[in-house]
């Protein structure tokens, strides 16, 4: 207090206040409790109305630990469970739309399957078409005649097919001489092509080893069922039976 009022020098008054003794300091008129003996540094005050310093702000308190995430409220899990059940919906739909073209092609073809049966005396090895051998041998145009006579033509698309013309040479041609196919170079010499349009290059698994060999007039190909799966090219006035192929009847139609 004896600082405090050395400070102050010549500008300090003394006055009583509630019975306190007060200092003022009159050059900048802030007011120290009084001289008393308890006063100290920690505890010095002004009189009661009298108007005082604002101290310094403290220091910042240490930041305390970050509060748990509270569960969602009632509003909330009901737009979550609406936007999951929009999302279900959707993706439901996505589905049926990517497999309802399968679904319908699936039923296509097991409506075709039902409708289509084979004719009775007809062959069928599972490629959608039917054989069947005549029963006469004549040469290769009247042979395709009678096969057209009965709904189909002389054989082209089995006898492409090597598991297929095994088939029918087992179970059906069995062990007759030679049956007529529809494959011929009639039109055009070295051009041998079958009666759907298809050409057929030589050398390949479809004919016999050195097969055709163009001795002659030979325009039109057999197969020789003893000697060899493959084809020979004959002359078309030979006579031979005939292995006719059609497509499976459609009942539906």
């Amino acid at each position: 207090m004896m600082m405090m009022m050395l400070v102050c020098f010549l500008f300090v008054t003394a006055s009583l206040v509630n019975g306190q003794d007060y200092l003022t300091c009159l050059r900048n008129s802030d007011a120290f409790a009084g001289i008393n003996p308890q006063d100290t540094a920690s505890n010095i005050r002004g009189p009661p109305g009298y108007p005082g310093k604002r101290g310094s702000p403290g220091d910042r308190g240490l930041q305390g630990d970050k509060g748990s995430k509270g569960e969602p409220g009632s509003s909330d899990r009901e737009e979550i469970r609406r936007l999951r059940a929009d999302l279900l919906s959707e993706t439901q739909a996505l589905i049926n739309d990517a497999i309802r073209p399968l679904q319908d092609k699936i039923s296509r073809l097991s409506q075709a399957a039902s409708s289509q049966v084979a004719e009775s005396g007809w062959y069928t090895p599972s490629n959608g078409y039917q054989y069947r051998l005549t029963e006469t041998e004549q040469n290769w145009q009247e042979s395709r005649r009678l096969c057209q006579a009965m709904g189909g033509d002389l054989a082209a698309v089995g006898m492409r097919n090597v598991a297929i013309r095994w088939k029918l040479l087992t179970e059906v041609i069995k062990s007759v001489r030679g049956v007529w196919i529809g494959l011929n170079d009639i039109s055009q010499e070295g051009q041998w092509m079958w009666i759907d349009g298809v050409r057929e290059a030589e050398g390949n698994d479809n004919w016999a080893a050195g097969e055709p060999n163009h001795a002659g007039n030979e325009d039109c190909a057999v197969v020789n069922v003893p000697r060899h799966i493959g084809a020979h090219d004959v002359s078309c006035s030979r006579t031979e039976f005939a292995i006719c192929e059609k497509i499976i009847t459609d009942i539906s139609q």
